[in-house]
Formats: C-alpha cells, sequence, structure tokens
C-alpha cells in the first residue's frame, strides 16, 4: 500500500474514531467529548472527556489503529507495537487501543491496563465493537476508576 492511501485511511480512521464516541443514538446525548491531540503525542491519538459526571471530568486515553484489510472474522487485526503498549502502560489514567476497520466503519476497543503484557497488539476480538452496549461499558468502566481515586491533589508546596 503507498504511503498516501495509509494517510487517507488512517485519517479517515481518526475521523471513524470520533463519530463512534460522539454517538448518541441510545442515549439522550453523546457520553464522551474526544479532542484530537496531533500527531505531536508519540503514543496517544485522542484524550477523551466523560460528558455525564457532574463537578468532575473523568477521563481517558486513545491510540487509534485503522485498517483496510478484509473484514474481520473473529477479530480485527492491526498493527500496533511494543513501543505502542509499552508507552500507554506508562499513562496513569484509562487508556485504549481502538481498531478501526475503515471499509465498514467499525470500532473495536482493547484495554492497555496494568498486568497487559508488554508485547504488540495484533487483534481485537470483535466482542469489543464499540456498539451502544459496549460504549455505556466503557464509560461505566472509566468513571468506577475515577471514583476511586482523589480528583485533585490534598495539598502542594506551591500554596
Amino acid at each position: 500500500m503507498n504511503r498516501s492511501l495509509k494517510d487517507v485511511i488512517g485519517k479517515r480512521g481518526e475521523n471513524i474514531v470520533e463519530l463512534c464516541l460522539t454517538d448518541y443514538a441510545n442515549f439522550s446525548s453523546p457520553l464522551f467529548s474526544p479532542t484530537h491531540l496531533g500527531d505531536k503525542w508519540p503514543v496517544v491519538d485522542y484524550y477523551v472527556e466523560i460528558e455525564t459526571v457532574q463537578g468532575k471530568r473523568p477521563f481517558f486515553f486513545v491510540q487509534a489503529k485503522a485498517t483496510a484489510a478484509t473484514s474481520p472474522g473473529t477479530s480485527l487485526r492491526i498493527s500496533s507495537t511494543k513501543d505502542d503498549v509499552a508507552g500507554l502502560l506508562q499513562i496513569p489514567a484509562p487508556t485504549y487501543t481502538l481498531g478501526v476497520h475503515e471499509p465498514s466503519k467499525r470500532v473495536f476497543i482493547r484495554s492497555v491496563h496494568d498486568g497487559v503484557a508488554v508485547k504488540a497488539i495484533t487483534r481485537i476480538p470483535i466482542a469489543y465493537e464499540l456498539t451502544g452496549g459496549n460504549l455505556k461499558l466503557l464509560h461505566d468502566e472509566v468513571v468506577r476508576f475515577w471514583r476511586r481515586r482523589r480528583h485533585k491533589p490534598t495539598d502542594s508546596v506551591f500554596l
């Protein structure tokens, strides 16, 4: 595949991720507010805030990987690297890899959390497609994560 087509597939994949995360067909409004971080960030493509929690802004980070390969059978084949996974594991917040099957505009999710092996992620099961039900599960997982942690530090040397 030539470089130009690869760039187009990647850009379209990022747009599909935004459409998926802001889908509100099963909700009264979108659950998430994604912000594209651009090419300057080495590992993550999106900073995503939860829209439904009053008084707090729970968030997570997303790395998007798009492919135009054949339709997924039982899993979507993507190409992340060991360094991608290691980089996501260093971020002290929830992190996910989103695989996008660009021709069908389907998005699949895989968590990168403590305990995940530091090796390339090459497949995401189709059971993890970001449908309405899985968007709600993602929302609840991130909210649960931030409820167990303080929202802000309780002190600072800079007072």
